[in-house]
């Protein structure tokens, strides 16, 4: 009998060990998961005091915008003080950073449908003429350049019937995933990468040239802000009677403080000397319509960024905002 305890009561007691051992993994377990959800929590809250400040950094950017294009022209700010200017800034536990860039020096690919009399979108052969032209002096290598404006075309026109050289749902995503086209105005340049012929290598020739704007109106280049490596703009506005080189010339011999007026830039001697339209003179202005802000913002261990598209007004709006990397690149 004294045996038999005896064995019962190791059993017993490799039964309360094995028990003890389960609990203690229990506990452990317990333990890291609410210690990951301290964490978790914490992200969160700074991650979202770091919206909060990018918040507070896009009424900065809008308010920055009434002191660079004041009224009184004779106070006008030289774009060199604030394009591509890094504004830093520093906060409690924490820094800022804030970039201004000009958002109308760009092609704007709505542009290449225009609204009728009755409001439907239609072909836009000036804007068709002048993106075959940029695309030719970003040295895209394509079958026909052509077609490559006639497929973003297809993709915003309302229509399911393909222009000369476009392509509507038909030609997109293949027997196993089709997809369709948008048939409405893009949002995001990343559209662009579903349109039939824009391949990698030819979305990195023209990023910088491009951009989507939420209307079909041609963006008014600003000769003051224009960048001598933004000079394809200043070249496919005026057609195929300038250079490349002359608009970079042009762009380079730019006064101190920029030109005072549309009609000071278009009377110098670069400009003077090539034969203008009406409508190509009436598409530059010295005040820009749209401005994109860079946004960066360290707080703890947390690091935010985004970037904004800002109508320039009284006061200025904000069109649309992307946070993470890359919100330059599909909002400029």
């Amino acid at each position: 009998m004294g045996r038999r305890w005896r064995k019962d009561r190791g059993a017993a007691l490799i039964t309360v060990l094995a028990m003890l051992s389960i609990m203690s993994m229990l506990a452990v377990v317990a333990m890291d998961s609410a210690l990951m959800g301290v964490r978790r929590t914490q992200n969160q809250a700074q991650l979202g005091q770091a919206r909060w400040y990018l918040t507070g950094a896009e009424a900065f950017a809008a308010g920055r915008l009434k002191d660079i294009q004041p009224s009184d022209i004779e106070k006008r700010v030289d774009a060199s003080e604030w394009q591509g200017k890094t504004f830093n800034f520093p906060l409690d536990e924490g820094a800022m950073t804030i970039t201004l860039f000009d958002g109308s020096n760009c092609f704007n690919l709505n542009s290449l449908v225009s609204a009728d009399e009755n409001g439907i979108p239609t072909v836009n052969a000036v804007a068709q003429v002048r993106f075959a032209q940029l695309l030719d002096l970003a040295n895209v290598r394509s079958e026909n350049t052509t077609r490559l404006a006639a497929s973003v075309v297809d993709w915003i026109d309302p229509d399911q019937t393909p222009g000369p050289g476009g392509a509507e749902d038909e030609s997109y995503g293949g027997p196993e995933a089709p997809y369709r086209v948008a048939n409405t105005l893009m949002a995001d340049l990343a559209e662009l990468t579903r349109v039939r012929g824009f391949t990698p290598k030819v979305m990195e020739a023209i990023l910088p040239y491009v951009c989507v704007r939420p209307t079909e109106a041609v963006n008014l280049l600003n000769p003051n802000t224009l960048t001598p490596d933004q000079a394809i703009l200043l070249a496919i506005m005026v057609g195929p009677q300038m250079s490349l080189q002359a608009a970079e010339a042009i762009i380079r011999s730019r006064p101190r403080g920029g030109w005072p007026s549309v009609a000071a830039f278009l009377s110098q001697s670069g400009m003077a000397q090539v034969e203008l339209s009406e409508a190509t003179r009436a598409a530059f202005d010295v005040k820009s319509n749209y401005f994109v802000a860079v946004m960066s913002v360290q707080y703890r261990d947390t690091q935010e960024t985004g970037a904004v598209l800002l109508s320039a007004g009284n006061p200025a709006r904000v069109l649309r905002r992307v946070y993470g990397a890359g919100g330059r690149e599909r909002l400029l």
